[in-house]
């Protein structure tokens, strides 16, 4: 049974983590709209969230819905209170790694002297090595959904390696699926870390966790442009979901580009973890190791949630056979921004250099303290002018009840912040160019604005031809420092 001291460690030092990660966050929180650290999304989540509407594949139903809620907080600008969030919950997700670490892991007392195996910093010092870790950083100081995505699998990673129930475990790794579908690269650790006998508790959780998803339809219902697909049949709901969208992206960098990419990623670990965190990364792994070849099955047991069924493997052999996953598939995604998706591989890392921190006890906060010097600078966004400066401009400058038409994400999520997020040129129609090439966003314009026209095919020319007599017709960019409106 678990003593009143013992509860109190375990629940002190991740809030400890918590409140250190969130304090440092707040210094470098950028305080508007920004299109930094890969942010240009964030203008179409922070509308989205706040007319109930569906963003981009797979529809992120769970960010949807908590995002409506910060939106209504009296507090900063709308992206503010966005960025906040995403602040508070990368916050959590360093605590999570924290609790893992006090909770999960015990390295036996032959291999570490009992007083640097029972020491409270170490645990403090890895998840604040996460939190710090330049990439983590970069999401916890802008609005995406990669934070609150982390924030559940590592709710999900705690419930596991702790021993919960298989239910409870299966229904946060649902719930972290509708914060991020790679969360999916999860399951086969899931399935490999619960009891025997428990894959149907674990399954029956699953189901129930990615049950957001079924509110898709009825946000579609809302009176909102922020509506990707048609989740109202059970092709489009299932179009949206699968995000078929992006699939084309999946496993696509051609061979040839392989050398490039490992030239430029090779050097992510050393930026993440520093070359100070790489040996103890190591070394950690090597006192697991020791640890686990000295133990007996029914003592291995005892030394790690992970050890149900496999006991020659290490306890975190799973943890890096999962990182690697992640590794891969982010290696192997064709777009600018792929790097993104190693987050829950330094998610599970950061969780196995505990080990390797365990022996060094107070000193184990050189890591962190070492990324905090290193990444403060470039992770600092709170003097950021951001694009709300020169998209106001130019939507002031666009004559009343215009159809403006945008070139791509930047300037149309931009704009769908301050019209749908905050209510500036509501008289405007903002339609992109990009778009506009499928059917339901043709469809869905037409149900919004009766009065256009010529939105049968994906034509661009007709539609302005047809509609610029009735109402002027702009074609704006970020990018220009005009707009140019035609009628």
């Amino acid at each position: 049974m678990t003593s009143l001291s013992d509860w109190r460690f375990s629940v002190s030092l991740p809030v400890i983590t918590f409140l250190i990660a969130l304090g440092v966050y707040l210094m470098t929180l950028a305080p508007d709209l920004t299109h930094a650290h890969f942010g240009v999304d964030g203008g179409e989540l922070i509308a989205a969230a706040a007319t109930l509407g569906i963003p981009h594949p797979p529809g992120y139903p769970t960010y949807t819905i908590l995002g409506h809620l910060i939106s209504h907080i009296p507090l900063g600008t709308l992206p503010f209170r966005f960025n906040l969030f995403s602040a508070v919950s990368m916050a959590v997700a360093a605590a999570f790694v924290t609790a893992v670490s006090t909770s999960a892991f015990r390295v036996p007392s032959f291999v570490v002297e009992p007083k640097a195996r029972n020491s409270k910093l170490p645990p403090i010092a890895a998840g604040l090595t996460f939190a710090f870790a330049q990439l983590v950083w970069s999401q916890a100081v802008i609005t995406e959904v990669y934070a609150l995505n982390l924030a559940c699998l590592g709710l999900f990673l705690w419930l596991l390696l702790t021993g919960r129930p298989a239910f409870w475990v299966g229904l946060a790794l649902g719930l972290s699926l509708t914060t991020h579908l790679t969360s999916g690269l999860m399951l086969p650790l899931a399935i490999w870390g619960v009891r025997r006998g428990r894959a149907a508790a674990l399954l029956v959780g699953l189901c129930l966790g990615i049950t957001p998803y079924l509110l898709l339809p009825l946000l579609a219902q809302n009176p909102t442009p922020v509506i990707w697909g048609d989740p109202t049949t059970l092709s489009g709901w299932w179009w949206l979901v699968s995000g078929r969208l992006f699939a084309s992206n999946v496993l696509a960098l051609p061979l040839t580009q392989w050398p490039t990419r490992l030239a430029e990623w090779g050097v992510i670990p050393f930026i993440q973890f520093t070359p100070i965190g790489l040996p103890l990364l190591l070394y950690g792994l090597y006192l697991t190791y020791q640890g686990q070849t000295a133990l007996s099955p029914k003592q291995l047991n005892h030394a790690s949630r992970l050890t149900y069924h496999a006991s020659r493997l290490t306890p975190d052999a799973p943890l890096l056979l999962t990182a690697l996953a992640y590794f891969l598939y982010a290696f192997t995604y064709t777009s600018k921004d792929a790097i993104i998706f190693l987050l829950p591989g330094l998610l599970l890392l950061s969780i196995v250099l505990t080990f390797g921190l365990i022996p060094l006890k107070k000193w184990a906060f050189i890591l962190p303290l070492t990324l905090v010097a290193l990444n403060f600078g470039a992770s600092n966004l709170r003097q950021e002018v951001g694009p709300r400066p020169r998209a106001e401009q130019l939507l002031q400058a666009i004559p009343t009840g215009a159809v403006v038409l945008t070139p791509g994400d930047e300037t149309l999520f931009t704009f769908w912040a301050l019209q749908q997020g905050e209510g500036q040129r509501n008289d405007l129609i903002l339609i992109d160019a990009n778009l506009f090439a499928f059917d339901w966003y043709r469809q869905r314009l037409g149900w919004l604005y009766p009065q256009l026209t010529a939105l049968e095919e994906d034509d661009l020319l007709q539609l302005r031809q047809e509609n610029q007599s009735r109402q002027p017709f702009c074609l704006v960019s970020l990018h220009h420092p005009h707009s140019q409106c035609d009628g």
